[in-house]
Order: structure tokens, then C-alpha cells, then sequence
């Protein structure tokens, strides 16, 4: 057997390598029917990477990695406290898995775990989903709203890509910190706010704050305890969790375990994985659907053609033994990403705007965004330095 530098073995016959995954995959469902329904539903939403199976709230985050062992020794030790937690780290890293993890870890855990993405939201209706409304507060408010802080109510609430909030709602979520309630759009009583305030940001606040778009008061309120979230290419359990995936979607489609050559392998370790660990399932869900028995670097040529397609036009090299699904697929990325940087780049990141010029809707917007790792911020501090 032939040993790689992480310590796993890759050269095994892929019979043994799915009886091994199998037998594990048969654990996990032997320890889910112990599991009372109630709480496994609940542990299945704290587990929930795009579905990913159960097995504890720190499954994904744990593994071999030394550096996601201290993360999770920090999870471990904060999760009880009564402190507000900013977890920061690149997009797809796991920041929601780390905030559900802590709140499972908590006494909390039976309480409600409410995630609000920042980013998708638009700022006219930012402070009524979080806050909520009572009936007439504007125009179209026919009925009473309850607000997230209240759906989160003795939980936990998660504010994600909190960067993106403006700066007005950023005064307005000081306050809630500080008072601890908090007023519906056109109520005249005060709730009090008893959920735990977890927030993310994939770029560093305090950046932000020194380009004066994020408030100095509200990050150090936040920031009474940072997790770090190390991209995926500082890791050093990269195939590790390429084939806990692999198993994971063989489970999930019904197919025979795949086996990743170490040819493929290599290629997994040297890919800067910008989109990290989420690009990685990805990946690995995609492959497990037409790659034969043994993965092979040829199954994962999308990944050199997703890298060519935000740097410019694929090489000859590139595009050679590739499918025309894969080549138009490429293509079409590629103009999707210019069209967004462009719109973006007129509009000085302003994602309401230019999803107007772009003539779509504002949450398709912001997930191609995602998919494409193209941050507002990167246009807001270029309109800021030409201003």
C-alpha cells in the first residue's frame, strides 16, 4: 500500500474501499434509529451542510485537520457562555455549520436556531425581517409580523455576511445589543431580546471598519469572541473529506462507491478551492454522477475550466477531451460573471441596483454571487477610492 503525506491510504481495490464505506454508512443509519424523531430532526438541521448526513453537530468541521481542531476546541469551550460570537472566514468555509454547532453544544440547543442571511436581504426590508412589523406599519403590511429576533426567541439568532447590513440597520442593532429589546416597525411597545447573537462576515470587520462601512461600536460588540475559519487550502484533510462526500453521495443516489485514484487526488490537494469546502461537495457530488468505478484527474477537469473562466479565456490545453455540456457550461459562466462584475462595477456594489440592470430578481442575484465568489465589497471600496 502506497501512503500519501496526509496519512490516508489511497491505494486499496475499490471492493475494500466499499465494504469499509458501506460498513460505515450502515453505522450511521443503525445509530440514527436509536434517536428519538423530535431529536433527530433537530440534530439533522444542526448537521445541515446542503443536507449533508448525520452524525454529530461537529462532523464536518472536525475530521483530521489540526487546524479545524482548534476550531472546534473553541467552539467547545464558548458554546455555554453567555458571550456574542463572530465567526469570520472565506465564503464556504462553514460559518453557519460553526453557529448551529455552538448552538447545539449550548443549553439552548432545544430552543430555536434562527439563520438570517444579510446579504440576501434589501435594505428596505432588512429592519422588518428582523425586527418585525405590526399591521398598516407600510404600505402592503396587512397583517402583523413577527421579526427573526422574535422567531429566535430564548435561542439563537445567526446574522450571516453581517457586513452587508447598512449602516443605518447597524445603529439600529447597536441599540438592540446594548438595551436588549427592540421595536416592530410601527409598534409603540418594545420586545425583549433574549435570543444569542452568533454573527459571520467573510471579509475581516476590521477592514471595513477602517473604510468606515462597518461602525466601530457594533464590531466591538460583537466581536466579544472571534472563531477563525481557515480557508480550505491551509487544511491538510482535503481527501479526507473528499471522501466522506464521495460516501455521502453514493448514499444519497443509491450508486457503488467510488474509489479517487492518486492521480485525482493530487489534483484535489493542489486546487486553490476559492469557493472551499462547499465547492469541494460540490465537486464531489457532481463527479459521483458520471465518473466510472476509479475517479480520475479527467472527471475533475471542470475545476481547471472553473478556474479559467474567472481569469479569462480556456487554453487549447483546457478545452481538449472535454464533453460540449462542459465547454458550453464554462462559457456560459464565464459571460455570467462578466455581466455581474460590470453591473456591479457601475452600481458601486450596490446589489439592489444591479440586479435592476440586470433585469433579475435580487436573491438570484446574490447566490450566483456566492456560486461565483464575487464580493460587493470588492466594488464598494473601489467606488470609494475614486470618490
Amino acid at each position: 500500500m502506497d501512503d500519501n503525506k496526509s496519512g490516508v491510504t489511497w491505494a486499496v481495490s475499490p471492493r475494500r474501499r466499499a465494504k469499509e464505506q458501506q460498513a460505515t454508512l450502515e453505522r450511521h443509519a443503525s445509530e440514527l434509529e436509536r434517536i428519538p424523531e423530535d431529536r433527530t430532526r433537530e440534530l439533522h438541521e444542526a448537521t445541515s451542510l446542503a443536507g449533508t448526513p448525520l452524525e454529530t453537530p461537529l462532523k464536518w468541521l472536525a475530521g483530521s485537520s489540526r487546524q479545524m481542531q482548534k476550531v472546534v476546541q473553541q467552539i467547545r469551550q464558548v458554546a455555554d457562555s453567555p458571550l456574542t460570537i463572530l465567526v469570520q472566514g472565506e465564503t464556504g468555509t462553514g460559518k453557519e455549520l460553526a453557529a448551529r454547532a455552538i448552538h447545539q453544544l449550548s443549553t439552548r440547543c432545544k430552543k430555536p436556531f434562527v439563520a438570517v442571511d444579510c446579504g440576501a436581504i434589501p435594505d428596505t426590508l432588512v429592519e422588518s425581517e428582523l425586527f418585525g412589523h405590526e399591521k398598516g406599519a407600510f404600505t402592503g403590511a396587512d397583517q402583523r409580523k413577527e421579526g427573526r429576533f422574535q422567531l429566535a426567541k430564548d435561542g439563537s439568532i445567526f446574522l450571516d455576511e453581517i457586513s452587508n447590513l447598512s449602516l443605518s440597520t447597524q445603529a439600529k442593532l447597536l441599540r438592540v445589543l446594548q438595551e436588549r429589546q427592540a421595536h416592530p416597525l410601527g409598534g409603540k411597545q418594545p420586545f425583549q431580546v433574549t435570543a444569542r447573537i452568533i454573527a459571520a462576515s467573510n471579509v475581516m470587520l476590521q477592514q471595513e471598519v477602517q473604510m468606515g462601512r462597518f461602525r466601530l461600536d457594533l464590531y466591538h460588540r460583537l466581536n466579544e469572541f472571534t472563531i477563525p475559519l481557515p480557508p480550505l487550502r491551509e487544511r491538510d484533510d482535503i481527501l479526507e473529506l473528499a471522501n466522506e462526500f464521495l460516501a455521502e453521495a453514493s448514499m444519497e443516489f443509491g450508486w457503488p462507491v467510488r474509489e479517487i485514484s492518486g492521480a485525482a487526488a493530487d489534483l484535489l490537494r493542489r486546487h486553490a478551492w476559492p469557493g472551499n469546502v462547499r465547492e469541494l461537495r460540490n465537486a464531489i457530488r457532481r463527479v459521483a454522477v458520471f465518473a466510472s468505478e476509479v475517479i480520475e484527474p479527467s472527471d475533475l477537469s471542470f475545476l481547471t475550466a472553473d478556474v479559467s473562466s474567472t481569469t479569462g479565456r480556456p487554453s487549447h490545453g483546457a478545452l481538449h477531451g472535454r464533453a460540449l455540456k462542459q465547454i458550453v457550461d464554462a462559457a456560459v459562466a464565464d459571460a455570467e460573471i462578466q455581466a455581474i462584475r460590470q453591473a456591479l462595477n457601475v452600481t458601486g456594489g450596490n446589489k439592489t441596483r444591479a440586479a435592476r440592470d440586470l433585469q433579475i430578481d435580487y436573491k438570484t442575484l446574490y447566490v450566483k454571487m456566492k456560486q461565483y465568489g464575487i464580493p460587493a465589497t470588492e466594488f464598494k471600496k473601489a467606488a470609494a477610492s475614486e470618490s
